[in-house]
């Protein structure tokens, strides 16, 4: 996205205030429509096939760039797409205003910024507050699910998820227990997704379900 910062520090000053806002589902679609989100939703590929896949779910993209959203929206309404909504959100510090408890479906968490340097490694999303916020947000037998092309990036958060302090959240991994999730279940892929597959690469997939 050329002219777009690639990446944005989620702790900076001016990204801090809460500003998050609940979204106005479509008219188009119905109460009991499946919600599913994208979270950190970049160019939103993964969301616009996925939302042409099902018309009969509501398809949501968050993001903390407000140009990107700007972007996504202008496509949006070229391509005619009505189930598909975009909101701005900084995961950790306002994703508990968008959304009411038992009311998603499903987080997808698609090739969050690595943040390599040990510097840097506290803006990396998966943390226990979190965790806590989807958890509380996602409908019984709701799903969190993650994708990375790094495995040290991965392991990571599955380390984080899987810690015992998190057992109250009853998070359960389809795969087993510190295990990954072989292919691709859903009906769509990031840009980032197949960019990596044709590379002949490996995506480290995880799937959590809550009670």
């Amino acid at each position: 996205m050329r002219g777009i910062r690639q990446h944005v520090n989620p702790l900076g000053l001016s990204f801090m205030e809460v500003r998050a806002k609940p979204l106005v589902r479509p008219e188009a679609l119905p109460a009991s429509a499946p919600v599913e989100v994208e979270l950190g939703c970049a160019d939103a590929d993964f969301s616009f096939e996925l939302a042409a896949v099902h018309p009969e779910w509501w398809v949501i993209g968050l993001e903390i760039r407000e140009q990107v959203l700007d972007r996504n929206r202008v496509r949006a309404d070229a391509e005619a797409v009505a189930n598909l909504s975009f909101g701005y959100v900084n995961l950790n510090v306002d994703i508990d205003q968008v959304f009411a408890p038992r009311s998603v479906d499903r987080f997808h968490l698609l090739f969050p910024d690595p943040w390599f340097k040990s510097r840097h490694r506290k803006r990396r999303v998966i943390e226990p507050w979190l965790l806590n916020v989807l958890c509380r947000q996602l409908k019984p037998g709701g799903e969190f699910h993650f994708a990375s092309d790094i495995f040290e990036l991965a392991l990571a958060a599955m380390a984080e998820i899987e810690d015992p302090r998190h057992e109250h959240l009853g998070l359960r991994n389809l795969a087993g227990a510190w295990s990954f999730w072989r292919g691709n279940p859903f009906d769509a892929a990031s840009r980032r997704e197949r960019t990596t597959r044709r590379r002949g690469q490996r995506v480290w997939r995880m799937r959590y379900v809550v009670p």
